[in-house]
């Protein structure tokens, strides 16, 4: 019976890697390096809790690139510089440039979705085609992650829509 599951996960595998090299041949170059950033997300983030998983399991200290949490302040901060041209966002860890433009993106973002949910899918798409980097250094693997709520949270705790 065992057998027959593995098998069965092989076989699903199998079916999903081929049905991704036929859709790779209809992507262009820019979807195509949307997906390779995915990968590299997704790879990193398994390495991570595989490491997190290994240095659980044998009682040792094993020194692994997984962060603790941050003994005070929030996960998400952000800081105002060059006369408010540029925004230092602190998310997980990472520090990350903004311009106003892309911080403007963002609390519009925060702001005109119909729910809370649609705002972090929307969050999470736009980060990941404008800046995949901020995803990757704070470890955001999908709209659902903690982080991604808290940075939304923080949005829409710091800053405001102007009226038109």
């Amino acid at each position: 019976m065992g057998k027959t599951k593995v098998q069965g996960k092989d076989g699903e595998r199998l079916r999903m890697l081929k049905e991704l090299r036929q859709a790779i041949e209809e992507v262009d170059d820019e979807g195509l390096l949307f997906l390779l950033r995915q990968a590299q997300v997704l790879i990193h983030n398994a390495r991570v809790d595989r490491l997190a998983g290994e240095s659980a399991g044998d009682g040792k200290a094993v020194s692994a690139p997984v962060k603790a949490a941050p003994a005070a302040g929030p996960p998400v901060s952000f800081e105002e510089a060059e006369g408010g041209k540029v925004v230092f966002l602190t998310i997980g860890g990472a520090r990350k440039v903004l311009s106003a433009d892309e911080l403007k993106r963002l609390v519009r973002i925060c702001y005109a979705a119909e729910s809370k949910s649609e705002a972090l899918r929307q969050l999470y798409k736009v980060l990941s085609q404008e800046r995949n980097d901020i995803l990757f250094d704070a470890r955001i693997g999908s709209p659902g992650s903690p982080l991604l709520e808290a940075l939304f949270s923080e949005i829409r705790s710091v800053y405001r829509l102007k009226d038109r």
